[in-house]
């Protein structure tokens, strides 16, 4: 019986194990968290006192157990490609799929002072400590903190969402997306900060670049993720551990998810890309040690959305400000809270915005050409 070792129960970690031993397999599935694998984006929830966090595991312990598969909740500190060992212990095939860590920016003054959401143990932390009146600063305006910003909101908290662009989203929204987006969050009663940037931290406080303080109980950095290369030093690295076309790092060794970067192109930080890589992963290394053909990696193309309660948004295909693209508006415009927009390319359909609803947003995508 092959073994194998998976470094990393995200996503994808937990997606190739279970595919792996299912195929007879013997995989050890190491996490350097002490609770079962558990769907990432539902944190969010579990911090606001909206979802239990036993209630985001992906499977529960016994179908671990019925597999198979070798659970250890201990970090791995050695790992060698070359003699395929994890932690001096010998495998014949080895996937990488250590995810990534939040990005906090170097702001001057206390550090301790910013808080961050990736783990079981930083989410039930913030869930401690909030309670209805407090008041929390938000930095960062993608998926993660306009999320953030409105479960807060949910949880009766004071709420401030601070973006130093322009624009929510990196501005993915168009003009007038983001201006339904804003209606919505204004209704909600999050105050916004757009275009400023934080220069110090305090426990109690934030000052921006132009001087302006503003206090705060709580301060949550929800600015991005990076690929965690901390097992990575002896491995070909950019923005994230490099990969050949089949998502193979070395021979016998893979990666898949937030980590991997295949050739040309970035990672990404998204929970069906790291399932289909971890799918494509396994399988190819399955095959490997069959000493059978493998199979190419080919992006799917996926969704960018994000729905609490009544605020949604939903964006897919080529949505970035492109001078190539006319913008043709879907929606009646009788709600300030709704935007719908194609983008087009003559008449074809290069990628769509919806801003407050998904209304018509599935026959649109059938229409759609990469």
């Amino acid at each position: 019986m092959a073994k194998v070792a998976i470094i990393g129960a995200g996503h994808a970690g937990v997606e190739a194990a279970f595919l792996l031993a299912n195929q007879g397999v013997e995989v050890t599935l190491w996490s350097n968290e002490a609770v079962l694998p558990y769907f990432r984006p539902r944190l969010i929830a579990v911090a606001f006192g909206q979802t239990a966090p036993e209630a985001i595991a992906i499977k529960p312990l016994a179908a671990y157990e019925t597999a198979g598969i070798h659970l250890k909740h201990t970090a791995v500190t050695a790992l060698d490609v070359t003699t395929r060992t994890v932690n001096g212990e010998s495998f014949d095939g080895i996937l990488l799929a250590q995810g990534a860590k939040p990005f906090v920016p170097p702001f001057q003054g206390d550090q301790t002072a910013v808080m961050t959401l990736w783990t079981m143990a930083e989410a039930c932390r913030l869930r401690e400590a909030i309670a209805p009146g407090k008041r929390i600063t938000i930095a960062g305006g993608g998926v993660l903190g306009i999320e953030a910003a409105l479960r807060a909101e949910m949880a009766g908290l004071q709420v401030t969402l601070v973006e130093v662009q322009l624009a929510l989203m990196g501005g993915a929204l168009g003009e007038a997306g983001h201006t339904a987006l804003v209606c919505a969050l204004e209704k909600k009663q999050i105050r916004l900060a757009l275009g400023v940037a934080i220069e110090r931290v305090e426990k109690d406080a934030l000052t921006f670049v132009d001087g302006t303080r503003l206090e705060h109980d709580f301060l949550l950095c929800a600015t991005g993720a990076r690929a965690n290369l901390s097992l990575a030093s002896a491995l070909p690295t950019e923005r994230g551990l490099l990969t050949d076309e089949y998502l193979r790092v070395a021979p016998g060794v893979y990666a898949a998810g937030d980590v991997a970067q295949p050739k040309g192109t970035v990672p990404t930080c998204a929970v069906r890309r790291a399932q289909l890589m971890a799918q494509c992963a396994a399988k190819n290394l399955l095959a490997e040690l069959a000493q059978t053909p493998l199979a190419a990696w080919s992006a799917p193309r996926l969704p960018l959305f994000m729905k609490v309660e009544d605020v949604e948004f939903h964006l897919l295909g080529r949505v970035a400000k492109d001078a190539m693209l006319c913008e043709r508006r879907m929606d009646d415009q009788a709600s300030p809270f709704i935007c719908q927009t194609l983008l087009l390319e003559g008449d074809v359909c290069r990628g769509i915005r919806s801003v407050g609803t998904r209304a018509n947003v599935a026959q649109w995508e059938k229409e759609m050409r990469d």
